[in-house]
């Protein structure tokens, strides 16, 4: 059996979105974590076009959320180094693919993520394999909740075995579903230090 570990030892920055302004307006910035947030009008990428409409409300099971119906978030990333991975805890109730999270440089847009389940929470996860400087990160839907946004920093390294005490707490595949004991994939464990392995085992 052949065990490659990446392991990340840099700091995360989670934004719980649970300080939003009562009276924010689209295009209003505020800041959490020191990082600024803003609402934005929905462009023709997005499932309708030319609408900000939001609202704060509580999901059965899950704490308050940020509802997007239809509207933009964007959160401002170029105060952060080195950012390797971002994921956003999301909950879709429009469809396949209506609630998506897009990740830009200075260039444009380097990566899309979007919903695969409707009704579920899921984690949509975006990978910066080229060490890319991301600048920001757009959720936008139609009618989907964000939850929680994390967003790891400080270049990957390759090790041989994992080192230091520390406690698993979930492991997800690359579309950012929760998984047990899944072989010939890759993983990635999400530990209580803020540390994230990508583990691929083949057997």
């Amino acid at each position: 059996m052949l065990l490659l570990t990446f392991q990340s030892s840099g700091q995360s920055v989670t934004l719980t979105l649970d300080n939003i302004p009562e009276a924010v307006l689209c295009n209003e910035i505020w800041t959490e974590q020191n990082v600024s947030l803003s609402f934005a009008s929905t462009t023709t990428d997005d499932c309708t076009p030319d609408l900000c409409f939001f609202g704060i409300g509580d999901v059965i099971g899950e704490n308050q959320s940020l509802w997007l119906y239809p509207s933009r978030l964007t959160v401002d990333l170029s105060s952060l180094q080195d950012i390797q991975m971002v994921e956003v805890d999301i909950l879709d109730y429009c469809g396949f693919h209506c609630t998506q999270a897009f990740v830009l440089d200075n260039g444009g847009v380097l990566g899309v993520k979007g919903n695969v389940e409707t009704g579920i929470s899921e984690t949509l996860v975006m990978e910066n394999p080229t060490q890319a400087v991301f600048t920001e990160l757009v959720i936008s839907s139609c009618e989907g909740a964000v939850n929680e946004i994390r967003i790891y920093q400080n270049a990957s390294s390759i090790v041989n075995t994992s080192s230091g005490m520390k406690n698993l707490l979930r492991t997800i595949d690359c579309f950012g579903r929760e998984v047990h004991g899944a072989r010939n994939q890759l993983l990635f464990h999400i530990y209580d230090d803020g540390t994230v392995e990508k583990k691929f085992v083949v057997e």
